[in-house]
């Protein structure tokens, strides 16, 4: 999972209602970079959005009822699902612990939240200010407790423009990728992860029988996968790959050993491939042009004459 911890200090400015509508719209451009990386990322704020002051007397309820801003909203609160307060997501720390975080002598709430969930945490801002254009912010921090205090500062993951997403864009992926640590899981992940990829449904019972062994390999070759069918343009009568796709033999192809039941429940076949360690892995697909998808038929071990069970037949 990854979560976008907005950085409620983005919001103190001078500007006025048109800089702060600009800047809306630049920030939703943000999250849906995000969105475009991994489909389940999610909005976590301080407060609820609407009750932000954007600018001086101008709140960003006032933002979202204009007529121009309504697809905005409606992809901040039905897409991003967001969540609030943080108190709600963090940790809770020990009882007898304290902690403030400050970014140029404020505290930030967004930016620590960041920080203590690092693991799975963006901070995203509007650009309203020139010390936001950074994709990396400093904060300083306090943690006292009975026993200890500890003064030092953090880097703290940021984005606030697009070129900022681009930077992290490899920490998102395999961010979103490392919470599905089973083959269940990244089934029940496979929208999110995947969105350029269709699965048949027997797809689900091939991940769950998956060694787990296998699953980072899998998870890398449905991600390359993946970017193809994103980047793959009408007109092309195939994606680019950035891995060895080949097609299955004829002999293999007569045997019936990559035809499997399709979406509309025909049987099909699958004849393109991909490998994945440890042999003899594979992963069938074929290409559904009108669409501009990949539909992936067959995820585990090479299918032999004998001794395939009968669930892969």
């Amino acid at each position: 999972m990854v979560l976008m911890f907005f950085n409620e200090k983005s919001c103190v400015s001078e500007s006025t209602p048109d800089e702060a509508r600009q800047a809306m719209l630049d920030f939703i451009k943000v999250c849906q970079e995000v969105w475009r990386i991994h489909r389940g990322a999610t909005l976590v704020s301080e407060v609820r959005l609407e009750d932000a002051e954007i600018a001086p007397g101008y709140y960003l309820q006032q933002w979202r009822n204009e007529p121009g801003n309504r697809d905005a909203w409606r992809f901040m609160r039905e897409v991003l699902q967001r969540k609030a307060p943080l108190s709600g997501i963090l940790p809770k720390p020990p009882d007898d612990q304290e902690s403030e975080y400050r970014f140029q002598g404020e505290p930030v709430l967004g930016l620590a939240a960041a920080h203590l969930m690092k693991a799975h945490g963006l901070a995203v801002s509007l650009p309203s200010a020139p010390y936001w254009d950074a994709p990396w912010l400093t904060v300083d921090y306090e943690l006292v407790d009975e026993d200890d205090y500890l003064k030092d500062s953090a880097d703290v993951m940021h984005a606030s423009s697009r070129a900022h997403v681009a930077e992290h864009e490899e920490w998102i992926r395999d961010t979103a990728e490392a919470s599905a640590t089973t083959g269940a899981q990244l089934w029940a992940q496979r929208q999110d992860l995947f969105p350029y990829l269709q699965f048949v449904p027997g797809v689900e019972q091939n991940l769950k029988d998956l060694q787990g062994v296998s699953l980072p390999s899998v998870r890398e070759e449905l991600r390359h996968l993946n970017a193809a069918a994103e980047a793959w343009r009408p007109g092309e009568s195939e994606p680019a790959w950035a891995v060895k796709v080949v097609p299955e033999s004829d002999t293999r192809i007569n045997l019936g050993l990559c035809t499997f039941t399709d979406l509309d429940g025909t049987r099909q076949v699958f004849s393109l491939h991909v490998r994945f360690p440890p042999k003899p892995g594979r992963i069938h697909f074929r290409l559904i042009g009108e669409e501009g998808r990949i539909r992936v038929g067959y995820i585990g071990r090479k299918r032999l004459e004998d001794g395939v069970p009968r669930r892969a037949r």
